[in-house]
């Protein structure tokens, strides 16, 4: 009887992901967080808020590739600002359909920071991942991203200071088609 159960669930399952029409592409728009911290857990200074712009393309229903542009300032410090983009490819389930999906990654991510006349550039690997809800024309994500810390220690840090993690959240509103 155990075994009848499991197959009809997993043929309701099937049936259920291959009945329902895919959406391949979607195109958002949402609020984008990046926040570095320091070996001490004191240094939140380099915290910077703003809006991002979202592609993805979802190749199935359990594997997807994202592109990110975003232009950030800094919340402390208003002379200083950010913008930069990122590639992520994912895997998960419930990408394509309508439901809740769920998602883990990596990509690439490439930013600058400018204040006054001085420019750094940030770039390097990074891992994620994320969950969300699809809905039939819209969908809603959230998505956190660590990143390789290395161009930002070099950078940043102090004798005293070593930049230990470098964190993104992110949560997107999309079109889906």
């Amino acid at each position: 009887m155990l075994r009848l159960s499991i197959l009809l669930f997993l043929l309701t399952y099937f049936l259920s992901v291959t009945a329902t029409e895919l959406k391949k592409f979607s195109l958002g728009v949402g609020y984008y967080s990046l926040q570095l911290y320091d070996e001490a857990e004191s240094y939140d200074s380099d915290r910077f808020n703003g809006l991002s712009l979202s592609a993805s393309y979802m190749f199935t229903n359990r594997i997807a590739l994202r592109g990110n542009y975003y232009k950030l300032s800094q919340s402390d410090f208003a002379y200083r600002d950010a913008d930069g983009w990122e590639v992520l490819a994912f895997f998960g389930n419930g990408l394509a359909t309508q439901g809740g999906k769920w998602y883990v990654g990596g990509g690439y991510f490439n930013e600058q920071w400018h204040a006054s006349s001085v420019s750094n550039t940030f770039n390097g690997p990074q891992l994620g991942g994320g969950f969300g809800y699809n809905w039939e024309t819209v969908a809603l994500d959230m998505q956190l991203t660590l990143r390789d810390t290395g161009d930002y220690d070099d950078t940043l840090s102090t004798q005293s200071t070593e930049i230990v993690t470098a964190g993104v959240l992110t949560l997107i509103l999309s079109a889906r088609f």
